[in-house]
């Protein structure tokens, strides 16, 4: 295994739900951050392998979103990219897909990270392909339906993500002052 490293974290500025980022996309956000790369690093998009992005609210207006945020950066059609939904924990899959790319020797150069924008996350009905007329149409909202469904059938966890977290926070009895710690410590 080749030696992989880690190196010039780039990001946009986090806004909140409905804020001043409401009209950017999540691919105009990773377009964004990997333009800032590139000018940052002076590297040359032709020697970028792939783009890797963790995505939790995909839609079809950017299928496999590493490779539509690569082409709209302006990276060669080259440049392979993919999307990674392991919801939470999606931006750093990205970034273990690409440090394992590298180790294997499949891969030279990587882009990885994550890319959402959730005030921007899709509705849609299950319905309509094959009419609905008659039972009438229901809309789901993909970041509330998201939340409920995370869990399968078997498994479903009332809340998604945010209420795991939560929970596991009360069960472990984790201080507010060690989550600032390793917010503090996840930034650097």
């Amino acid at each position: 295994m080749r030696e992989a490293v880690i190196c010039e974290p780039v990001r946009t500025p986090i806004g909140r739900y409905g804020g001043v980022f409401s009209s950017l996309t999540a691919v105009d956000l990773g377009v964004t951050a990997l333009r800032g790369l590139l000018e940052r690093t002076g590297i040359d998009p032709e020697v970028v392998d792939d783009v890797i992005l963790g995505h939790c609210y995909p839609s079809s207006e950017a299928p496999a979103i590493g490779r539509v945020v690569a082409l709209d950066a302006g990276l060669p059609v080259t440049v392979g990219g993919m999307q990674i939904d392991r919801r939470c924990g999606s931006g750093l899959q990205a970034v273990i897909q690409a440090v394992m790319q590298v180790a294997c020797g499949a891969s030279e150069v990587v882009v990885a990270g994550g890319v959402e924008s959730m005030t921007n996350t899709p509705f849609y009905s299950l319905d309509m392909r094959w009419g609905g007329a008659r039972g009438g149409v229901r809309v789901h909202d993909a970041l509330a339906r998201g939340r409920e469904t995370a869990g399968g059938k078997t498994y479903p966890v009332s809340g998604g993500m945010l209420a795991t977290a939560e929970n596991l926070r009360r069960t472990y009895s984790i201080p507010r002052e060690e989550q600032d710690r390793l917010a503090v410590t996840s930034h650097q």
